[in-house]
């Protein structure tokens, strides 16, 4: 019969402690900010809450459709009391380990830049990798698109009279593309008239395009959480943690920097806001969309 001693016993209850929950203990540089980690797929997606008001229609309005041509699911990144997801390691296949993310979430927060509205669209997914290697990927990624809107009419109370005009989307960590708003195809929204609002758009890895030509049943938007309407704790939380190769991008330390450098001017090429209120030009343009072309990365000292 074998026989334990108190310490020895001790010793493997410790060993097995540790080898099982090792798989929530992300890499050192990756700090919860005294929030607990849970498993990413352990973290339930917080029900549809958008902004009050005018904000949250407007939110619902344009939120996108994304297709997923490759990389991991959308998983959400915190819960209601605040706990975090802890990510997964950048090995195996792109998908491995992260491929049944389901609605997933969506952060949406409104704001500006140069004074022109823009609606950003934050993603979460436990790792990313771009090749092979155990060197190309790492734990943790948030992805955006900002939708840039604007008014056609004198009604500030009428969400159908707002359009987008710009898309502005990540191609990487504080990397920003943009295009003209004809670039992709749009879904309906269910909020205001049942005309196409919604962009279509796609993520392979780490970076957003507009959508080709992908399966378009495909693409579907996540459930979506204004910034105003997060849990108290959610919110913290967001704000606390500290991640080693990415970082929230909607949250006030950050959000400004991110829309600042989103923002492209020639999405507007002259419109005012409330355009046509003084009798001209009521509806959105209709001229053909510019290339896409790139925007002016912020300083990143994430790499």
């Amino acid at each position: 019969m074998l026989s334990f001693t108190l310490p020895l016993l001790l010793s493997y209850c410790l060993i097995f402690s540790n080898g099982a929950s090792s798989h929530l203990l992300p890499r050192a540089g990756d700090d919860p900010g005294g929030h607990q980690w849970l498993g990413h797929d352990k973290v339930p997606a917080l029900t549809q809450n958008a902004s009050p008001g005018l904000e949250g229609q407007l939110e619902l309005r344009f939120n996108p459709s994304l297709y997923i041509s490759g990389g991991c699911d959308i998983y959400p990144a915190v819960d209601a009391s605040g706990s975090l997801g802890a990510g997964l390691k950048p090995t195996g296949g792109g998908r491995s380990g992260c491929d049944k993310g389901g609605n997933g979430q969506v952060y949406a927060r409104r704001g500006t830049s140069q004074d022109r509205t823009g609606i950003m669209y934050s993603y979460y997914v436990p790792k990313v990798r771009w090749g092979k290697g155990n060197d190309e990927g790492h734990r943790h990624y948030w992805a955006s698109i900002v939708v840039w809107i604007n008014r056609w009419g004198c009604d500030a109370e009428d969400v159908t009279s707002v359009w987008p005009v710009g898309l502005s989307f990540t191609a990487d960590h504080a990397t920003w593309q943009t295009a003209s708003a004809g670039v992709t195809t749009y879904e309906a929204s269910g909020v205001g008239l049942d005309t196409p609002t919604r962009p279509r758009m796609q993520i392979h890895d780490n970076a957003i395009t507009p959508f080709g030509n992908g399966d378009a049943s495909k693409a579907f938007g996540r459930t979506l959480v204004g910034w105003d309407s997060l849990p108290a704790e959610a919110q913290k939380a967001l704000g606390d943690v500290k991640y080693e190769h990415t970082e929230v991008p909607f949250i006030d330390a950050n959000f400004q920097k991110y829309m600042d450098a989103a923002y492209r001017e020639s999405f507007y090429g002259g419109l005012k806001e409330d355009q046509g209120c003084d009798g001209g030009g009521k509806t959105p343009t209709t001229e053909a969309p510019s290339s896409t072309t790139t925007a002016p990365a912020i300083d990143d000292p994430l790499r």
